[in-house]
């Protein structure tokens, strides 16, 4: 009865993102015969979009663009390292230190997923996964053409009803090309994702934040998520609401309090308050760090106050924070996404990375065999990883 009542209030929270995602289902199954169907959730509308710009930028830069393509390379490996470490690190953290945040989770912009700290807002979302997928297709694109491939089809691809978009070289001709180019193909979406994210931080740290920073009053600090079982959430800590001082001194930013709470010992009392009340808390040991205190939250914003109630003032300061917002998503959202398509896993583009290598290094019978055994421990992690902390939330709280 429990989990039929967190079914229904979860489908009555989420009704009208929920909706969205279903007319868009819909229309898809309606069309079905425009899309090709892979392992049936993936829908691949097929247009040839955006080939005569890739095929320019190539053509023109092609010297250049192979360069680019054989960086792409030993970084790719590299990030295959780190993205396997992280994966072993949150298996002994699932397995040793029960109440650390979840290291994976499944990310559906506008809904909550149970579990996870991480919330994307629902057009935020949508926006940036769809310019961070299209860069790095783009990546492989511009990559493949320079390298003497035909771009056959770009597109647009939905993973069930969330939305992409996609480039497809000649694959035929693809798998003739010697070791060093197919790896670079395959290494350069994950790449480009990694040079996204630099400019959108540069473009974030250096142009946006300044600007807006001289717009707007300062006036505290609020907690997006309260870990469950933590000081923040057991001592009446609230989500979304304005908190202005740490025992007593004003707090201005999150950087501030960030810092002050860095110098906090386990056990410590402390007191969080704004203008209504004052919340008194005793700081528990930091999972990842048993001397340091730890009150367990994810995510501050910051709080100001626009400094002009002028309607072209308050024009413009929306218009940044929209981008603030959207650029922040992207550096997340391009890192993530990058750094997931290096996992060593079948089709993704460390999975086929990894393939290549060991065909070369072991021959193809035992290559293929040790790719296979990789690519299902891979995956098994990755659901242990994503689906425990979901099961863990709902059942849980039964």
């Amino acid at each position: 009865m429990a989990f039929i009542n967190g079914l229904l209030n979860f489908i009555l929270t989420y009704k009208w993102v929920l909706l969205f995602y279903l007319l868009i289902a819909v229309i898809i199954i309606l069309n079905k015969k425009k899309f090709q169907v892979e392992s049936g959730f993936i829908f691949l509308y097929r247009t040839d979009f955006g080939i005569r710009w890739i095929n320019k930028f190539a053509d023109k830069h092609k010297e250049f663009v192979k360069i680019v393509g054989n960086s792409a390379i030993g970084v790719g490996f590299l990030g295959m390292i780190v993205i396997s470490g992280y994966i072993i690190k949150g298996m002994y953290e699932l397995l040793f230190v029960p109440l650390a945040p979840p290291t994976m989770s499944l990310v559906i912009p506008g809904i909550q997923i149970p579990g996870s700290p991480i919330f994307i807002p629902f057009w935020y979302g949508i926006i940036a996964l769809f310019i961070v997928v299209v860069f790095h297709e783009f990546g492989h694109g511009i990559v493949a053409r320079a390298n003497g491939l035909k771009i056959k089809n770009t597109g647009i691809v939905f993973f069930g009803p969330l939305i992409g978009a996609f480039v497809e070289p000649d694959e035929k001709n693809l798998v003739k090309k010697d070791s060093v180019v197919q790896q670079s193909i395959f290494a350069s979406g994950p790449f480009f994702n990694g040079i996204l994210a630099v400019f959108a931080a540069i473009l974030l740290l250096l142009v946006l934040n300044p600007i807006t920073s001289t717009m707007v009053t300062e006036t505290g600090i609020s907690f997006n998520q309260l870990q469950e079982g933590y000081p923040a959430q057991k001592y009446g800590i609230e989500q979304n609401v304005p908190y202005t001082t740490l025992n007593g001194i004003p707090i201005k930013n999150s950087q501030h309090l960030t810092e002050q709470l860095s110098c906090v010992k386990p056990n410590e009392t402390i007191t969080i308050g704004n203008a209504n009340k004052t919340i008194t808390l005793i700081t528990a040991p930091s999972p990842k760090d048993s001397t340091k205190g730890y009150i367990g939250i994810y995510g501050i914003t910051d709080n100001y106050e626009l400094k002009s109630q002028v309607w072209w003032y308050k024009g413009i300061y929306y218009i940044l924070y929209f981008l603030i917002n959207l650029t922040e998503l992207v550096v997340v959202l391009s890192l993530g996404i990058g750094l997931a398509n290096l996992l060593p896993l079948g089709p993704v583009d460390g999975g086929r990375m990894l393939h290549k290598a060991l065909i070369n290094t072991n021959g193809k019978d035992k290559g293929i065999k040790i790719w296979l055994t990789i690519s299902l421990i891979t995956l098994a992690l990755i659901l242990i990883l994503i689906f425990a902390p979901i099961i863990k939330s709902i059942f849980f709280k039964m």
